[in-house]
């Protein structure tokens, strides 16, 4: 499809409409936001997250803590598109609408985010063993040219993982929002996406630049203080901190999510039309 053919879409504008629906509802969507996380953030607020943090933890602690907080992050991230994709369609709906509306796409989800990373596994372990073996053969023979072949399946390699974790961003929320199957999604998310990658990238480094500003605060509070000689206390004042600003920018990159998928929809769906 020729450039000019194209129906524009602006990262800034996307941000700012989606500030405006999510300040609209910003009631529902933060307790939508509370009711899954604030449970697991206070976990670590208690003495329990020294034991949460080792380095190697347990298999008990896998799965009586870890597996389930998955869980439950997971559910509630897709019950927070739910809520921002009513918001932003102008639909009246519950807090537990929205949560039980979860039951019938949690497992295309997890499909979907499966299939996803096992292919980047099998990429980036593709990629691997062929570096290692191209050494294997030929460092002793001719170190540049083994060096300069290496170099180039890396640069494959991250090239072809780059290309698909853009055009397959949206496949989780295309599995959501579309309600479909996770091979479906993945093809759903490349025909969006394709034509659209600036944008697309564009308004990921918007968020990007959002968190970091935000994070600054305390960063600076931090430095001044000498919070940040006590690994202890400024843990706990990071956590304390980080609850109270993803409180609401993570239900604002929920809605920034929903309306960049609606206009990259309506986009292609102009662009067929003409």
């Amino acid at each position: 499809m020729p450039d000019k053919n194209r129906k524009a879409i602006h990262p800034v504008s996307i941000f700012k409409e989606a500030w405006g629906i999510c300040w609209k509802n910003v009631t529902k969507l933060v307790a939508i936001y509370l009711i899954f996380n604030l449970p697991i953030l206070s976990v670590y607020l208690t003495p329990m997250a020294s034991k949460l943090q080792s380095p190697k933890p347990s298999l008990s602690i896998f799965l009586w803590f870890f597996l389930p907080v998955f869980i439950i992050s997971t559910w509630g991230h897709i019950a927070l598109l739910l809520g921002a994709k009513k918001a932003t369609d102008l639909e009246d709906y519950t807090i537990g609408q929205s949560i039980s509306q979860v039951r019938g796409l949690f497992l295309k989800y997890l499909g979907t985010i499966l299939i996803i990373a096992l292919f980047f596994m099998g990429v980036t372990i593709l990629g691997g063993v062929s570096i290692v073996i191209i050494l294997a053969l030929l460092l002793k023979v001719n170190k540049i040219l083994a060096t300069l072949i290496c170099l180039v399946l890396a640069i494959v390699t991250l090239g072809y993982l780059i290309y698909f974790i853009l055009r397959w961003s949206f496949a989780s929320t295309v599995c959501i929002l579309e309600n479909t199957r996770p091979v479906a999604a993945l093809k759903r998310s490349l025909v969006l996406v394709t034509n659209y990658v600036h944008p697309v990238v564009g308004t990921c480094c918007l968020v990007l630049l959002a968190y970091i500003v935000c994070m600054l605060p305390i960063i600076i509070v931090g430095v001044l203080s000498g919070i940040g000689n006590n690994p202890g206390q400024s843990n706990l004042v990071v956590t304390i901190y980080s609850i109270f600003i993803n409180m609401l920018l993570v239900p604002f990159w929920a809605t920034i999510i929903v309306v960049l998928y609606k206009k990259l929809k309506e986009a292609l769906e102009a662009n067929v039309c003409a």
